[in-house]
């Protein structure tokens, strides 16, 4: 069953596992968090993963007419990191090991809640795009440059209604609850973060709460399905949604600080979105508070403007606010207090992956506040 999809699964010999997991460059993909360097740490479950591809290019190949194949093929072409329907496999795995009765449900449901979680993730970003106005996703043109406004409302409904035939399909009301609730909140605080807009007098908790809702919320219940899926018990789905919640939050205040501090060859798509958009990140919130503090120009709150500053300055006066050193400390909290959830479960492979994932943000987010 899931034992040959997933791989080989190796239990130790100690109840718990380390705090601390050691990484490889192969990890951290000298020092980008790339879709192959996570593809090394994905590795104990690499076989679902590929079943997961196989599944989303078969779910989006069943659109007869011509103009969708299309658009989804081109979808299809420029695949993302699939890190979401990983921590789904990666959590239904480290929930049977925790088990003494064995498996729960059959890896084929396992596979299709990881493709549901995947195509919502695909979903979101078409309207992310639409909403920002963002021309550029992956290195190539974006849906909303390529086909406009109206076909990239129309085809992240689509993608949402193809995640939820096959969540439903799966005939489990608690999977459809969970991951509804993160869908719904992921919903609410993207729905916040655009109706604030170029309200920059926010506070860090205010970021922290979008974080939560906006991306940690969906990263809940993609380790929270994974538990279900797998029928594991009370105690293991809350530590494993907790993993989530807390990876969550850390892995959107890396997303914040790529997109101030990155280049575009990094990203795939123009830097600084965020603050042209007049989102009000946590390092946006730091940088704008340095430069009001120090009396520079265009920093009220009717928006931060960028005539005359290019982003070299931009990046200099945020490194000139502290900003780095309390982001570390903050993406530090979020990562101890994940892994100490995960001191819950049986030691195995999935549980490493899981620990091994969340020091590759750790690892990443000191690298780039450190460029």
């Amino acid at each position: 069953m899931a034992k040959n999809l997933a791989g080989p699964r190796t239990d130790g010999a100690n109840p718990t596992l380390p705090l601390m997991t050691t990484l490889s460059e192969d990890d951290i993909c000298l020092h980008e968090f790339t879709r192959v360097g996570l593809a090394h740490i994905f590795r104990p479950v690499s076989c679902a993963m590929e079943a997961v591809e196989e599944r989303l290019a078969g779910v989006l190949g069943e659109a007869r007419d011509p103009c969708v194949r299309e658009i989804v093929d081109f979808l299809l072409e420029a695949p993302g990191k699939r890190i979401r329907p990983a921590l789904v496999v990666l959590s239904a795995e480290a929930a049977s090991a925790s088990r003494a009765d064995g498996f729960g449900e059959s890896e084929r449901v396992w596979v299709d809640v990881a493709t549901a979680v995947e195509l919502i993730h695909m979903a979101s970003l078409v309207h992310d795009d639409l909403i920002d106005a963002a021309t550029v996703r992956h290195h190539r043109s974006s849906i909303n440059a390529r086909w406009g406004g109206p076909v990239s409302i129309a085809l992240g409904d689509y993608l949402c209604s193809k995640a939820f035939q096959l969540a439903t399909a799966c005939e489990n009301p608690r999977l459809l609850a969970v991951l509804g609730s993160g869908l719904s909140a992921m919903c609410e605080g993207e729905l916040v973060q655009v109706y604030g807009r170029r309200d920059l007098d926010v506070s860090e908790s205010d970021c922290l709460a979008v974080a939560e809702k906006k991306t940690a919320a969906l990263f809940g219940a993609c380790c929270g399905v994974g538990a279900v899926a797998a029928d594991a018990d009370p105690m293991t789905r809350s530590a494993l949604q907790q993993f989530g919640l807390h990876i969550g939050i850390a892995f959107q205040i890396l997303d914040d600080c790529r997109d101030l501090l990155s280049d575009q060859q990094r990203l795939g798509k123009r830097p600084a979105q965020d603050l042209l958009a007049g989102d009000a990140t946590l390092p946006v919130v730091h940088l704008l508070g340095y430069c009001r503090r120090e009396g520079l120009e265009g920093t009220g709150s009717g928006g931060f403007t960028l005539e005359g500053i290019d982003l070299a300055r931009i990046r200099e006066l945020f490194h000139l606010s502290g900003g780095d050193a309390r982001i570390r400390r903050l993406v530090g909290s979020h990562l101890s207090r994940a892994k100490q959830q995960l001191q819950r479960l049986a030691v195995s492979d999935f549980a490493q992956a899981l620990a091994r994932f969340a020091d590759c943000i750790g690892a990443t987010v000191s690298m780039i506040l450190a460029r």
